[in-house]
């Protein structure tokens, strides 16, 4: 049998031994005992990171970072802010759904974008798009237009699933755009609209339901995903902030979810794109109504 035993040493003849002073091991002593500032700044940061994500688990560090100089006035650096998330082991838990194309394509509509989303103004250039929800055992079409200038959602209808293809879901979605645009001013301004190749998106009624308005129709080619980058990717965050911030699954009424949403994706949601500010932000910023 093995018997544990510790030896005792003098500090003095340890200090000897390691060539430092006695006064030298107290005052390291001492201050591993004390938090130092950066030690203790860490540790209120990691606690309101923890905070806010507990609310909003599906933005990331960048995103936090702003909310946290918003509301406390703490300039906190990216790298310190990621340091803390790695620390931590936590990540935003939005996901990013794969495309699936829609069946009955059609090149109806050249690609007048041709990858060139820059823009100078408001309704300069509008893409459209449609993804599937889920909710309580049902399935539903939410059809989306956005203004490419600040990622506004600036039109939206939330109809029964019907893949894809619900007339009526789109044509709605459409007048709301319209009626948007109307609104703010940008009636005789001239818009590029662009979509996948989609039944609807083809069909002659789509089309003549806004042939009295200054549009051109631009297309992406087909199967082609990548063509309309701008919508493809945010469907993604909108499907992940659904569930995740807005918890649209506690809602009876998937129409109020979605309509709470469209309010905090265009007045709340900061993005990156927008030097994370949000879109109504940025184009009241840049001085447009």
């Amino acid at each position: 049998m093995v018997h544990k035993f510790r030896l005792k040493y003098y500090i003095n003849d340890l200090c000897e031994y390691m060539e430092i002073s006695r006064s030298g091991y107290y005052r390291w002593l001492r201050r591993r005992e004390n938090k130092t500032q950066r030690q203790e700044t860490k540790e209120t940061l990691k606690m309101l990171i923890k905070n806010y994500h507990t609310i909003h688990p599906e933005k990331g560090y960048r995103a936090l970072r702003k909310d946290i100089i918003n509301e406390t006035g703490w300039l906190v650096s990216y790298y310190l802010m990621y340091q803390c998330f790695r620390e931590m082991g936590i990540y935003s838990r939005a996901r990013r759904r794969a495309f699936r194309r829609p069946k009955g394509v059609s090149d109806r509509f050249p690609n007048l974008i041709n990858g060139d989303w820059s823009t100078t103004r408001p309704f300069e250039k509008v893409c459209s798009d449609t993804t599937m929800l889920k909710h309580d055992g049902k399935k539903y079409d939410l059809n989306l237009h956005v203004d490419v200038f600040n990622n506004e959602i600036v039109g939206y209808d939330c109809a029964n699933y019907n893949h894809g293809n619900g007339v009526m879901n789109h044509l709605r979605s459409l007048n709301d755009f319209l009626r948007i645009k109307e609104e703010r001013g940008y009636g005789e301004d001239h818009t590029i609209l662009h979509s996948d190749q989609g039944r609807v998106y083809s069909s002659v009624k789509f089309e003549k339901a806004h042939k009295n308005y200054p549009i051109s129709r631009s297309m992406s080619r087909a199967g082609t995903p990548t063509d309309n980058p701008v919508i493809e990717s945010l469907i993604g965050w909108i499907k992940g902030d659904l569930k995740h911030y807005i918890k649209m699954h506690d809602f009876k009424d998937i129409n109020t979810a979605i309509e709470l949403y469209i309010n905090y994706f265009n007045h709340h949601r900061v993005a990156y794109r927008l030097d994370y500010l949000t879109p109504v932000e940025y184009r009241t910023m840049n001085g447009f109504t």
